[in-house]
């Protein structure tokens, strides 16, 4: 398999990602935030700002994955084609660059959630208990978003690695 091959299949799978993230997002967010506003239940209502951030969240970087990575293949489609080595370089630095802080922000979002856990057992009223609870949540669907965004970035990463250690560059297939 060729180095555009793993771009494609790379874009491709952030993309499709992008499209579930959007999709989730539309079809929650009204249902969800209106469910939970007209709720008297104040557990439900502490958890309206955190659930409400994590549908911005996935209809933002959905948005965003579904916007940059098609335009972002061309350019380096392009790239490619007019200096493979260069390329392949710069590829090989922003995926690692990526993996590092895919692998730190799932770090992150882990804490935070055992944060947030701790805070439910502490707090005694209902919204803050729902606003822990919300907040585990929303790390949580941060943390899973980085984890498959992160899968794909070292799969691709270890492809570039592969190439890198050898003298002859992959090809482009007509």
């Amino acid at each position: 398999m060729d180095f555009i091959q793993q771009l494609q299949i790379w874009v491709k799978g952030d993309v499709t990602q992008g499209k579930m993230m959007v999709g989730t997002a539309i079809v929650l967010l009204l249902p969800v935030l209106i469910g939970i506003m007209r709720s008297s239940n104040t557990l439900l209502q502490g958890m309206l700002i955190p659930v409400g951030l994590l549908l911005v969240m996935n209809l933002g970087y959905g948005s965003y994955l579904l916007l940059s990575r098609p335009k972002a293949l061309v350019q380096i489609e392009t790239q490619f084609r007019k200096d493979p080595e260069k390329t392949m370089k710069h590829e090989l630095t922003r995926a690692k660059t990526e993996d590092k802080s895919y692998g730190l922000s799932k770090s992150v979002w882990a804490v935070l959630m055992v944060i947030s856990a701790v805070l439910y057992f502490v707090f005694t009223k209902n919204y803050y208990k729902g606003l822990a609870l919300g907040l585990i949540g929303m790390f949580f669907g941060m943390l899973i978003i980085d984890a498959f965004l992160h899968d794909r970035v070292k799969q691709y990463l270890t492809k570039l690695d592969g190439w890198s250690n050898f003298k002859e560059l992959p090809t482009i297939n007509p």
